[in-house]
């Protein structure tokens, strides 16, 4: 987590996971708030997405100093005032203000500390910076060109999507009746008035008609099928020819042919 820091004067954090340009430097004491002392290692850029009224737009934050010892990440107000422009503080946040696009910063997370509203980027996600660059958009921005970077595996697998759901299946039934889902749900927590905590569905592959019938016991599931049946056979004149079923409840229902698990 960062924390905006108004007495800050460098952006300072504890990693350098993040940084791009990573230089070593010879250690430089920092004084804390509670008077402590750590020191500042090393220094690099950290590329940043942050939300602004035009949408989610990239900046770099330069010269962030590496401080292992720090306990928490911290921006730089002063910092960024020189380097974009200015920051107000107001009762649910801090607001910069940069060519005329205001966007927040910063939100009250208690005992007067803004949490940051900008969260870093993965090496592979850098390689947009030089688009950044180009428009203007960089927060303290290097205006260097940004190097190409190696590509980060486990960014690129949590980027991955599912390939889409087909909008039909192929396999669907050609006639009503030629095949049946059904499942069976309970027992449920709360009983119906009549006491009853199971349900089962039949659901017509073709035409997605759907009957449910309340069950006291889950034994009576076969019963309700045969009572299924006899309604949907006699109503289409067809007969039921596969009854699709996660196998819950089939006792009894000899003489039709069921696909288990599907």
């Amino acid at each position: 987590m960062w924390l905006v820091d108004s007495g800050a004067t460098q952006h300072m954090t504890s990693s350098n996971k993040y940084m791009r340009n990573y230089k070593t430097m010879a250690p430089v004491d920092v004084h804390l708030a509670d008077d402590g002392v750590v020191q500042a290692v090393g220094t690099g850029d950290i590329v940043m997405s942050m939300k602004t009224p035009r949408g989610m737009k990239k900046g770099v934050l330069t010269n962030v100093w590496h401080i292992p010892k720090l306990s928490r990440n911290l921006f730089s107000v002063g910092r960024f005032t020189k380097d974009v422009g200015p920051v107000t503080f107001e009762s649910d946040g801090c607001f910069a203000d940069s060519k005329g696009l205001k966007w927040q910063l910063g939100a009250r997370e208690g005992k007067g500390l803004f949490k940051l509203c900008m969260a870093p980027m993965m090496p592979d996600e850098a390689n947009a910076a030089n688009a950044i660059v180009k428009k203007s958009y960089g927060v303290g921005i290097d205006m260097t060109s940004v190097k190409q970077w190696e590509l980060c595996d486990g960014c690129a697998l949590g980027k991955q999507t599912r390939v889409s759901y087909m909008k039909s299946s192929p396999n669907r039934a050609k006639h009503v009746l030629e095949v049946v889902h059904s499942d069976v749900c309970g027992p449920m927590q709360t009983p119906t008035f009549g006491g009853k905590r199971y349900f089962v569905t039949f659901i017509d592959d073709k035409s997605h008609f759907c009957v449910v019938y309340l069950l006291r016991n889950k034994s009576e599931v076969a019963a309700k099928f045969a009572e299924f049946v006899a309604f949907a056979e006699t109503q289409t004149g067809k007969r039921v020819q596969t009854l699709r079923s996660d196998n819950g409840g089939i006792e009894g229902m000899e003489g039709y042919r069921f696909d288990i698990g599907c």
